[in-house]
């Protein structure tokens, strides 16, 4: 496939599912404003909150319509200037905020396994998500975003020892010269103006602030998802209804969904991007399929809410089921009067 075959069919995926992600994300919204029960409580914000994130990760990846590449000892995300309407400056910040949006996500993931658990637990400690600490939790993936932000800027921003260092991958990958894009990258073993590989340890030092910042969200949610299990098998032990114990059991599924979606799709081949460049192992193989997830991933993150909770599919399919009914008693009306 040649690169501009491969930007055209990248841009209409990424325009695509911009569409889709905003009405799907919308409609939870909806939904969950108008037919989430009570007993949710601050829940409902939370997954609010998430449908807002998903909603501007999908359309800072319309504005910025990324191009990710590996290349010996680098990873790097390309971002065309010369054929679309985006200055250096603001595509520069357009791109680094689409980053940071990985930091929102996981986080955003995380706290909503901690919810859960300690609403299972029923130790009174969900109180410290009532109406007057939400901020706080709200304020955690804005911090996590922000400093994934900041790690892309100041470590992996542009630099001319980069610059000649992916020159010829990026015009052979996307048939860009370096003047007409921009980039933020990771070079691990640059090579200097003498022709000897170095090594560059603030892109180590860059690589450490990502894995750092993955690893506590992924720990929180290994750890909180294991007991928030072992809380679900129990509850009709603990004298739980069976209204209660379903609703749980339907969250919780969603939840182990809206997890294993962004693990399998997002961060395990993000993460080997990350890892594998710093020892030289070869992974462009996974350059065009992630960029594709990536602009993918904000539509169908939404969809376990809609397909596992009651509240939320019984409507969806109510609503497809009258129409559905409703164009055979149409067309057989038809029929009759011609008749």
């Amino acid at each position: 496939m040649t690169p501009v075959t491969f930007a055209n069919i990248k841009t209409v995926i990424q325009f695509i599912s911009v569409f889709i992600s905003i009405f799907i994300n919308a409609l939870s919204i909806y939904l969950i404003v108008t037919k989430s029960p009570k007993i949710m409580g601050t829940y409902r914000h939370l997954m609010i909150y998430f449908c807002g994130c998903s909603m501007v990760f999908s359309v800072l990846d319309v504005i910025v319509q990324p191009s990710i590449e590996t290349y010996k000892s680098a990873f790097l995300m390309v971002v065309d200037v010369k054929n679309r309407s985006l200055n250096s400056w603001s595509a520069v910040l357009f791109m680094n905020l689409l980053c940071g949006c990985i930091g929102v996500t996981v986080y955003g993931i995380a706290i909503h396994f901690i919810y859960r658990l300690l609403a299972l637990e029923r130790k009174g400690r969900l109180r410290y998500f009532n109406c007057q600490y939400l901020p706080i939790w709200f304020s955690i993936p804005i911090l996590a975003g922000t400093i994934w932000y900041i790690v892309t800027e100041n470590i992996f921003g542009m630099n001319p020892v980069n610059t000649e260092y992916i020159r010829n991958p990026v015009k052979d990958s996307f048939n860009m010269k370096m003047e007409d894009c921009v980039y933020g990258a990771a070079v691990f073993y640059p090579i200097d103006k003498n022709g000897i590989k170095t090594i560059s340890w603030i892109s180590f030092f860059g690589l450490g602030c990502y894995l750092t910042l993955l690893t506590i969200p992924f720990i929180s949610i290994l750890v909180a998802g294991a007991k928030s299990w072992n809380h679900v098998q129990k509850l009709l032990e603990h004298g739980e209804s069976e209204f209660a114990r379903n609703l749980q059991m339907q969250l919780y599924k969603a939840l182990i969904a809206q997890t294993l979606i962004p693990v399998v799709f997002f961060f395990t081949p993000f993460g080997c991007v990350f890892v594998l460049p710093a020892f030289e192992i070869e992974c462009q193989f996974m350059s065009a399929p992630i960029t594709l997830v990536f602009a993918i991933y904000p539509a169908i993150d939404p969809l376990p809410n809609l397909f596992f909770v009651d509240y939320y599919r019984n409507p969806i399919s109510n609503f497809l089921r009258k129409v559905w009914c409703r164009k055979p008693k149409v067309e057989a009306a038809t029929i009759n009067s011609t008749l």
